[in-house]
């Protein structure tokens, strides 16, 4: 792999996450934050494309990609609950890579924070996925059915859809997979 290194011209853009990196004349980095929007600000002459400085880079993205997570996803997740009538006990928010979600036997749900990389429609997608499970705990005809009569007949094209696209990411080099595999 080859990745670009992170510079000003990395950015984030979906329909609920607009990140971005901004030059500025301080000494110091900084963050600027609101729902959906993200400005890490940084001080060019920082900017290095070493490799030390770009892992660190990289889990200071990750970090603003935790903040917009715990700012987007509780509301969300809440309002397919209810809209589903499928119930959850606990929302956590993880760096998980090598799935985008999981519910436990305890109503625990757990959500990727990487998903912010992805549109709403796949975000969607999985909280809906995650929350069949609190009623069949399994991937048969009958979650799959539930799935379906959430996301109107779409559950698996969706599913196809987003492997495709990290699928993309990685043939690609992009660096929301270098971001992903936590390296």
């Amino acid at each position: 792999m080859t990745y670009q290194p992170i510079d000003f011209e990395f950015k984030i853009e979906t329909d609920l996450l607009q990140l971005k990196l901004l030059p500025c004349t301080g000494e110091h980095f900084m963050l600027r934050s609101t729902q959906g929007h993200e400005e890490i600000l940084c001080p060019p002459e920082e900017m290095k494309k070493d490799e030390h400085f770009q892992n660190w880079f990289r889990n200071v993205i990750r970090e603003a990609l935790r903040k917009q997570a715990k700012m987007i996803f509780p509301s969300r997740l809440e309002e397919w609950s209810q809209r589903s009538r499928l119930h959850y006990h606990r929302l956590s928010i993880h760096c998980t890579s090598s799935k985008w979600g999981s519910y436990s036997g305890l109503g625990n749900l757990n959500l990727s924070l990487y998903l912010l990389l992805l549109d709403s429609k796949y975000i969607d997608y999985t909280m809906c996925h995650e929350l069949c499970h609190s009623k069949e705990m399994n991937h048969g005809p009958q979650f799959w059915s539930l799935l379906n009569s959430l996301l109107n007949g779409q559950a698996r094209q969706l599913s196809h859809e987003m492997h495709n696209i990290v699928k993309h990411w990685y043939e690609t080099d992009d660096i929301r997979y270098l971001l992903m595999s936590n390296r």
